[in-house]
């Protein structure tokens, strides 16, 4: 069997992509990718791919912006044919398409092959801010994405939240779900030294809505406490903005960390002692959604303060890996660090909590019932 993995970015960017292949592989399924190229190309990163990488170049007669509206729509067809082809070129039994920009081409594909389609929905794409900013758009991809949907051979999401939202919207086949969780071999054994005093890291893409602000308000609060520091590690639409008010407000307890290379994402954020994955709730798609960064900072044995939504709370009524704080408040995130700080015996219990859900909800785990359904359609032939 061959299995053709769809991402309209340069691969190596998306780890839900790269543990997919790593899966594939480890499986003795043939596994091709598809993407595009963009602005963080690394030819190097494609290179060390385990299977063979194919990057879609944008027609250079397209690139950059474009202001008349014309250039945009043969942009947009000019790289969902040229994926189309790279597809079909590879003569794949089964595409799977990661995210609903990627299900259109892939789609496309399918029908000329006559081969399975898996569409893997990484959120709930018609419910974010991006989307809701054009309406036009926004409602025609509702459209594509509804009649596409009803015919993949299988759909999966990452919350059970998530799951529930597609079955009941388009009446089909409750989702596969496999949550953006850790592979087994990267949940840490052996903690590191921890950095100096008591840091409460939030890292990722530097974005509003994640929390950050409401780390750099409660830094005048936790000047009382000088071992208490609030970190980021990221790059994002916020980052200069937050760097300029944490400059001008002289909030010498909030640090800012570089960027680093996946591979040493979750060793790094061992060295801070807490992890904050809080997600405002200012689109259904952040509400149903689960936040990556719970999972790194479990692997990473960091107890978790976190928003309340389905699926964090689901998690940590199991687990009891952190701290639940209601309505976002920046009290009762306050709060939750001091617990966190103050309470020895807690920390530990939810760190030793934090590497057993870590352990127990691993990306091979949740990928497996994908490898058995796949096993099922090659039996078949």
């Amino acid at each position: 069997m061959k299995v053709c993995d769809v991402v309209l970015n340069s691969v190596w960017l998306d780890p839900r992509v790269t543990k997919q292949v790593a899966e594939y592989i480890n499986a003795g399924i043939e596994v091709v990718c598809v993407g595009m190229k963009c602005k963080r190309f690394d030819q190097a990163k494609i290179d060390a791919m385990p299977c063979k990488t194919i990057i879609v170049e944008r027609d250079a007669a397209f690139g950059g912006r474009q202001r008349s509206i014309v250039k945009k729509l043969l942009r947009e067809k000019y790289r969902i044919d040229a994926v189309v082809q790279a597809i079909v070129n590879e003569k794949p039994d089964v595409i799977h398409a990661n995210d609903l920009d990627a299900l259109i081409p892939a789609y496309k594909a399918m029908k000329k092959l006559k081969c399975r389609l898996i569409y893997d929905s990484h959120e709930i794409c018609c419910e974010t801010r991006y989307y809701d900013k054009y309406w036009l758009y926004n409602q025609y991809m509702k459209f594509t994405e509804r009649r596409i949907v009803k015919r993949c051979d299988k759909m999966i999401c990452v919350s059970n939240a998530a799951a529930e939202y597609f079955q009941n919207l388009y009446k089909i086949e409750k989702p596969l779900v496999i949550t953006n969780c850790i592979l087994q071999k990267n949940v840490l054994t052996d903690l590191p030294t921890k950095n100096e005093g008591f840091e409460v890291l939030n890292h990722g893409i530097l974005h509003d809505s994640r929390g950050l602000e409401m780390m750099r308000d409660s830094c005048n609060f936790f000047r009382q406490y000088p071992d208490i520091k609030m970190a980021a590690r990221g790059y994002g639409g916020i980052e200069h903005q937050l760097k300029e008010q944490v400059k001008n407000e002289r909030l010498d307890n909030f640090l800012f960390y570089p960027p680093v290379d996946p591979t040493m994402l979750i060793p790094e954020a061992a060295r801070s002692h807490v992890g904050v994955a809080v997600t405002l709730p200012v689109c259904l798609n952040f509400k149903l959604s689960v936040s990556n960064r719970l999972f790194e900072y479990a692997a990473a044995g960091l107890p978790v303060i976190m928003s309340d939504i389905p699926e964090h709370r689901y998690l940590n009524d199991k687990y009891q890996f952190g701290i639940v704080i209601s309505n976002n408040e920046q009290k009762a995130f306050e709060e939750a660090v001091l617990r966190l700080y103050t309470d020895k015996a807690l920390y530990e219990q939810c760190s030793r909590n934090a590497r057993k859900m870590a352990t127990e909800i691993s990306w091979e785990m949740q990928f497996a019932p994908l490898i058995e359904y796949l096993s099922g359609i090659g039996s078949k032939k």
